[in-house]
C-alpha cells in the first residue's frame, strides 16, 4: 500500500483528517526492519497529541489518574497532555491500561500496548501498535506491514475517562 505525504496546508484545510505529513514509507519500513518503535510514528504523537512537557520518545509509562491521561518519562518526571481532552478512552485497568484512545478533531488514534512480553530495548513504554482510524479500517504506525492487510474497522469497544462505555463504530 501507497501511503502518500500530505502537506500542513492540505491538513489545515480538512478538519476531519488528521494529517500524515510524517508517514514516509521508507523510513518506517527501516524504522521496523531495525527493530524499533517507527521514529515517525512517535513524531507523530508529539505532533498530533504534545505532552505538556518532553516528547513520547521519551515516555516510558502511561497511565490515567482520576479522569487524566499522566504520562512517566525515562527521567523519573511526569506530565500529561498539553490538551488533555485530547485523552478520551482506555481499555484495561487505569494503572496499566491495555490500550489509550485519543481524538484529535474527530479522528482517532488507539496506542495499544503489551506487558505480558516486554520490549524495553525496543520502547520503554511497551507500545506495541499506534493505530490512525481511517475512513473503513485503522492504519498501523509501527507495524507497516499490516497496514495493507488491516481488516475492515470493526466497532471497538473502551472506557471512557469518565467511566462510561466508549464506542467507536465502524465507518461502513
Amino acid at each position: 500500500m501507497d501511503i502518500s505525504t500530505i502537506n500542513s496546508t492540505q491538513v489545515n484545510q480538512n478538519n476531519n483528517f488528521i494529517g500524515a505529513e510524517l508517514v514516509d514509507v521508507d523510513l518506517v519500513k527501516e524504522a521496523t526492519s531495525s527493530d524499533t518503535t517507527a521514529p515517525c510514528a512517535k513524531e507523530f504523537l508529539d505532533a498530533k497529541f504534545p505532552l505538556a512537557k518532553g516528547s513520547h520518545k521519551n515516555a516510558c509509562s502511561y497511565v490515567v489518574y482520576y479522569s487524566q491521561l499522566l504520562i512517566f518519562m525515562a527521567d523519573g518526571s511526569q506530565t500529561g497532555l498539553r490538551f488533555p481532552k485530547q485523552f478520551v478512552a482506555l481499555t484495561g485497568h487505569k494503572s496499566e491500561p491495555t490500550a489509550i484512545l485519543l481524538r484529535d478533531r474527530g479522528t482517532h488514534v488507539e496506542l495499544s500496548f503489551d506487558r505480558k512480553q516486554p520490549n524495553r530495548d525496543r520502547d520503554l513504554a511497551n507500545i506495541k501498535d499506534i493505530q490512525l482510524e481511517g475512513h473503513d479500517y485503522w492504519i498501523s504506525l509501527i507495524n507497516i506491514e499490516n497496514t495493507a492487510t488491516v481488516a475492515a474497522m470493526h466497532s471497538r469497544e473502551f472506557t471512557a475517562k469518565d467511566g462510561s462505555e466508549y464506542l467507536v463504530k465502524s465507518q461502513s
